[in-house]
C-alpha cells in the first residue's frame, strides 16, 4: 500500500511547433494528421541534454515538492528507452546528481509502457521498513534517435521527464495491476542499431538502423481493443467497475484512442486529460508528465481513484489502479 508524495516533471526548451513541420515536410497530407491524432507541439533536447539530466530536473522538482531529502529515498526505479548509454545503468548518474547515495536504483525497460510498469515494481517493494519512500521517473529523449528527415516518426515525439515519489501508506487501501506483452510485435517498431544485434558499424551508420524505424505497421485498433479489458480486468481485482475511476490517464500516442475508450465505457472526457497537443508523444514520460499536469489542472485531487494505462514497443501493456 502507498500514496503518491509529490510530482514533478520537465520539459527541454527547444520548442518545435507544427508550423515548423509544415515547412519541412509540407501541409498536406501532415495538417489532416495532426488534426486527427491531436498532436500540436513537441520539446526537443539540446545537445548536451541527455534522458539523464531530464530525469534529474524531473526528480529535483519532484524532491521540491514532498517534505523529503534526497537521503529519505530507498529506492530509485527509471523507466526509460532511451538511456543515457548503454551501460551502466540511467539511474545511477540520476541518483548521484540527486544526491540519493544508498538507494537501490535500475531501469526498466519495457518501451513506453515502462514507467506504469515501474510504480507497480516500487509499490511491491514498498513494505514500511527497509523501503519507505520510492522516487519513480519516466524519461524520454527520443529526439536523439530521430532521423529528421522522416517525415513519418520525428512528427510524433518530443522529449521530457516526469516523476512520482511515492511512500509505504495504509490509509491509501489497495492498489491493483496488470501487466501484458506480446513479443510477435517485437520487430513493428523500435532502435534496432546500437545493440549487440546490431552494433554500431558502417553498415549500421548508412542504413541509420541506430534512429527510430517503423518496419511494420501496428494494427490502428490495437490500443483501443486491448485497452478496455485490461482495464476491466485491472479494477475487478478490487471489485470495481469503470464507473468507479475519478481520473484516467492513458498513454499519449493518439488522442482519438482515448476518446474511443473513454466512449465505450460511458465515461466523460473530463475524467482523463491529454497533453499531445501541447508536448507530442514522450513515451515512457507521457503518462507522469500527464498526471502532473491533470493535478496541477486540479483535475484529480487527493482520495480520488485513480488509473494509469500504458502501452509501448514490443508490445507490452500495463495498468494500475490506486487512490491518490
Amino acid at each position: 500500500m502507498f500514496k503518491i508524495v509529490s510530482t514533478g516533471m520537465y520539459l527541454p526548451k527547444n520548442l518545435v511547433t507544427n508550423e515548423d513541420m509544415y515547412k519541412k515536410f509540407g501541409d498536406d497530407p501532415l495538417r489532416k494528421v495532426f488534426e486527427r491524432i491531436g498532436h500540436g507541439a513537441r520539446y526537443y533536447s539540446d545537445k548536451e541534454e541527455s534522458s539523464a539530466t531530464l530525469a534529474i530536473n524531473a526528480g529535483r522538482q519532484a524532491l521540491e515538492n514532498s517534505n523529503l531529502k534526497p537521503e529519505d529515498i530507498d529506492l530509485l526505479i527509471i523507466s526509460t528507452d532511451t538511456p543515457s548509454q548503454l551501460s551502466p545503468a540511467t539511474a545511477a548518474q540520476v541518483g548521484h546528481e540527486l544526491g540519493i547515495k544508498s538507494a537501490g536504483a535500475f531501469d526498466v525497460n519495457c518501451a513506453c509502457a515502462g514507467f506504469v510498469t515501474a510504480v507497480d515494481m516500487a509499490a511491491k517493494y514498498l513494505n514500511g521498513k527497509e523501503y519507505k519512500n520510492a522516487m519513480v521517473i519516466g524519461t524520454y529523449a527520443m529526439s536523439k534517435h530521430l532521423d529528421h528527415d522522416d517525415g513519418n516518426t520525428s512528427i510524433l515525439f518530443g522529449d521530457g521527464a516526469g516523476a512520482f515519489i511515492m511512500s509505504y501508506c495504509l490509509e491509501k487501501g489497495k492498489s491493483a495491476s496488470t501487466l501484458k506483452s506480446d513479443g510477435s510485435y517485437w520487430d513493428f517498431m523500435g532502435i534496432y542499431g546500437g545493440g549487440t544485434m546490431m552494433p554500431v558499424d558502417e553498415k549500421v551508420l548508412l542504413e541509420r538502423t541506430h534512429k527510430v524505424k517503423v518496419p511494420k505497421k501496428f494494427p490502428a485498433t490495437l490500443n483501443s481493443e486491448e485497452w478496455p479489458p485490461l482495464i476491466e480486468k485491472t479494477l475487478a481485482k478490487l471489485a470495481l467497475k469503470p464507473k468507479d475511476v475519478d481520473a484516467y490517464v492513458f498513454t499519449q500516442i493518439r488522442k482519438p484512442t482515448i476518446v474511443e475508450v473513454m466512449e465505450k465505457f460511458n465515461i466523460p472526457m473530463e475524467k482523463t486529460h491529454t497533453i499531445m497537443e501541447k508536448w507530442g508523444y514522450t513515451g515512457s514520460a507521457c503518462v507522469p508528465m500527464a498526471f502532473h499536469d491533470m493535478a496541477a489542472q486540479g483535475k484529480v485531487k487527493r482520495g480520488d481513484r485513480v488509473l494509469l494505462c500504458a502501452s509501448g514497443g514490443g508490445y507490452s501493456m500495463a495498468c494500475m489502479t490506486f487512490r491518490y
